[in-house]
């Protein structure tokens, strides 16, 4: 199935829903990772006006061919053979490299299922993330399948009431290959954002209605752990 989304890039929204209650990385995943991450597409597939406009679109398109480098660790569970993402580390490890050395303020809630991090911008922001769906495959010993469907929240940290909260959801799907001579892993990703509806901001409910359950914008990456 995940493979199929990435490779068909499957415009429907995700068949499964929260099948686990965490990702199991194979063994070979154990250990802290340098990751180089390289955008190689980005798509509108509802247009560009709901993508966020030309500005938004065209920047995002100039990121096509970037690089993002950042670290990365997988930890054991229980001292099984079977590994999880240390998400506290990574996500501020990544934060650190697009937003910048102190883009953390702090992060009060970190579960697998749970995130809530403050974020200096141009004003303090706060992120929710609630995971709505998971699943993973392994496929064979080299290679291993997983995506995430987050539900986000992005709303001002201080008690601004005049600011209404940004709702979308986004499925993160990896495909990740094991390359034993040189241990590195390779990763392809898709990242899609889906819509929400809004009982509260008319244009939001309609914007959701026009998609029909499209994602309004597309990423893929290649990804290299070593």
């Amino acid at each position: 199935i995940l493979e199929s989304r990435v490779a068909g890039n499957v415009l429907g929204p995700p068949p499964y829903g929260m099948e686990t209650s965490d990702i199991e990385y194979p063994l070979w995943f154990q250990g802290t990772w340098n990751a180089v991450s390289t955008t190689t597409n980005v798509q509108a597939p509802c247009g560009i006006a709901l993508f966020g406009g030309n500005a938004t679109f065209e920047k995002a398109r100039r990121e096509i061919g970037t690089t993002l480098r950042y670290q990365c660790r997988f930890l054991p569970i229980n001292n099984s053979t079977k590994m999880i993402a240390d998400r506290d580390y990574n996500i501020r490890s990544i934060a650190k490299a697009a937003l910048g050395e102190n883009s953390i303020v702090d992060m009060p809630l970190v579960t697998p299922n749970q995130l809530t991090a403050i974020v200096a911008s141009s004003n303090l922001i706060r992120i929710d993330l609630v995971v709505v769906a998971r699943r993973q495959e392994h496929v064979n010993e080299h290679q291993f399948d997983c995506s995430e469907v987050v539900r986000e929240v992005i709303s001002a940290a201080t008690n601004n009431k005049k600011a209404q909260p940004v709702l979308k959801e986004i499925e993160t799907t990896s495909l990740y290959t094991f390359v034993e001579k040189s241990s590195c892993i390779r990763c392809r990703q898709r990242s899609a954002t889906f819509l929400l509806p809004s009982q509260s901001d008319p244009l939001q409910l309609r914007m959701w209605q026009l998609v029909q359950g499209r994602p309004v914008d597309v990423r893929f990456y290649d990804l290299m752990y070593t």
